[in-house]
């Protein structure tokens, strides 16, 4: 490669990283479930300050440790007068994924000589699964990051166990402070498997994984120990219900999924890493047993069977918890791309501009269809989805959107002769397509899916003075009824009735929402824009200082 192109090569992948990241992480408000109540949180945390006991709408919530809420709402705080409050929150998102991908290069190079740091990230921001969930404000991201820093120190151990086993110290905490046990849990299985191989079992290992306990213990213990001594029912809620429970079944919490459901996801959700990780381990069994005893091959390998078999004997099983099997997989894809024949490097990036520039295309007919109204049947279809949604022409946005489809455009038509090239081919199909979506549609994507204004409609039926009694209201719409309508209800599902002289009840539109006597008196109802499930109705108590009026 001649030097003035090897020199853009970091320039060009920086640009790439950053519009990606950037796309659609702000300019919406929090949308349930996950964004939700973690915003919650952190308003909790802007509120009291708590380091120890996370809130949520004056409630304990102990699911999570609060390492990603504290860092989410210092973004608060810092940007909260230049953002919204929740943009500047969703920020720590970014920041966390900005981490990840710094330390997966790094690790990349550690494992293969200086080489493929740029080609591992550019292939990470083309795995389809995390599009989505990487640029929302949930604790995984955060646990992605202490992963991806923890397998560096794995894969510098040997060779500078000081650094390596500082590096897996703070990857480790990370990882526990930000999700609890499970991140730990996959580090120190896979500390264990690598020492099945006689290249591992060396003093320098040994040393660097007492450093990194000796890192990672303290802030670990520290939070441990303050929850008990604040807390000790809090401490079991959060050590047996949330994660043992969880993991194991026995607390009745937690999504279940069918069998298989990670073996099928993970063809779609890790896709184009996966088929090469796949050449990766033809091509080594086909030279021979020799070419296994690889530190490319060995800790990415590892990692991955550890890391797919805890996933699937947990009791509870979810998409978002596959991001960090991300990283194991773009690690074991890399090495042998130079290896893979050229047709299949040219069939990646034809694909990803053929698939991408027909998405492309559409958005940008949707977005006229929106903006002007033509083609009536497309402009009829979107506003039955989003039904009160009024478009409005934006000429930054615009302006943009034409930029970057005008770059692709240029990029896309560049001959591929290489696996590395149709990586990136692919991927800047991936991120036009996502700045597209952050540019033109995220104002009608969050018509849909924002809570701001069915809360504060109800603000009108609420009484100055008084509590709020509530029913079956989820842990996100109580985040987001504190944020938007400066409510916290008393839940009904905590105790005996309060005497409150109010009633908030989530339902259905299918079969309303019944109070639970007759002396309530239905003052407001509302559900968001084109939401043909949920419910909400506002009660006050009938009483002889407060008739009530029907709506």
């Amino acid at each position: 490669m001649p030097p003035a192109a090897s020199a853009a090569v970091p320039a060009v992948v920086f640009i790439l990283c950053a519009v990606w990241i950037l796309a659609t992480l702000v300019g919406h408000d929090p949308w349930k479930p996950d964004e939700a109540y973690s915003f919650g949180l952190v308003l909790d945390f802007l509120e009291r300050h708590d380091w120890v006991v996370p809130m949520l709408a004056g409630e304990p919530f102990l699911e999570k440790p609060p390492l990603f809420f504290i860092t989410a709402g210092a973004f608060a705080s810092l940007l909260g007068g230049v953002l919204p409050l929740h943009d500047a929150a969703r920020l720590a998102s970014g920041f966390y994924f900005a981490v990840a991908l710094i330390f997966l290069a790094l690790t990349a190079r550690q494992l293969h000589r200086g080489r493929h740091g740029a080609t591992a990230v550019v292939l990470m921001l083309g795995c389809l699964g995390i599009i989505v969930h990487a640029h929302q404000l949930v604790t995984d991201v955060g646990l992605f990051a202490g992963m991806s820093i923890a397998l560096f120190g794995l894969a510098s151990a040997r060779s500078h166990p000081l650094r390596g086993g500082g590096a897996l110290g703070v990857g480790t905490a990370i990882a526990f402070l930000s999700k609890g046990l499970l991140g730990p849990g996959i580090l120190g299985l896979t500390a264990l498997g690598l020492l099945l191989f006689r290249t591992w079992r060396v003093r320098t290992f040994l040393r660097a994984l007492a450093v990194a306990a000796v890192v990672s213990l303290p802030p670990i213990v520290a939070w441990i120990a303050a929850l008990y001594l604040r807390e000790p029912e809090l401490f079991a809620t959060w050590l047996v219900t949330n994660n043992f429970g969880r993991f194991l079944g026995f607390a009745g919490i937690g999504p279940r999924q069918p069998h298989f459901f990670y073996a099928y996801t993970l063809l779609w959700y890790a896709f184009p890493a996966l088929p090469l990780a796949g050449w990766t381990l033809w091509d080594a069994w086909r030279e021979g047993a020799g070419k296994w005893r690889d530190d490319g091959i060995e800790l990415p390998l590892v990692n991955f069977a550890v890391t797919v078999g805890v996933l699937g004997i947990a009791s509870d099983a979810r998409e978002l918890y596959l991001m960090p099997v991300l990283l194991p997989l773009v690690l074991l894809a890399v090495p042998r791309l130079d290896r893979l024949p050229p047709l299949a490097g040219s069939a990646l990036a034809r694909l990803g501009s053929a698939g991408f520039g027909a998405l492309a295309v559409c958005l940008w007919l949707g977005w006229i269809a929106l903006v002007t109204g033509a083609p009536a049947p497309l402009s009829q279809m979107l506003a039955a989805y989003q039904p009160g949604f009024i478009a409005h022409f934006d000429g930054v946005a615009f302006i943009a959107a034409v930029v970057v489809t005008i770059a692709w455009s240029c990029f896309a038509v560049q001959p591929v002769r290489s696996a590395s090239r149709g990586i990136v081919h692919w991927t800047t199909g991936v991120t036009l397509s996502l700045s597209l979506v952050a540019l033109l549609y995220l104002p009608y994507i969050d018509a849909g899916k924002s809570y701001r204004e069915v809360f504060r409609s109800m603000l009108a039926a609420v009484r100055s003075s008084g509590c709020i009694e509530s029913r079956a209201i989820g842990e996100p719409q109580r985040a987001l009824l504190d944020y938007f309508a400066h409510l916290k209800t008393v839940r009904e599902e905590l105790g005996p009735a309060a005497s409150c002289d109010m009633l908030l009840v989530q339902g259905w539109r299918s079969s309303g929402a019944p109070a639970r006597a007759p002396e309530w008196t239905p003052v407001w109802e509302g559900a968001r824009a084109g939401d043909d499930k949920e419910l909400y109705r506002l009660y006050v108590r009938r009483t002889a200082q407060h008739p009530g009026a029907s709506w």
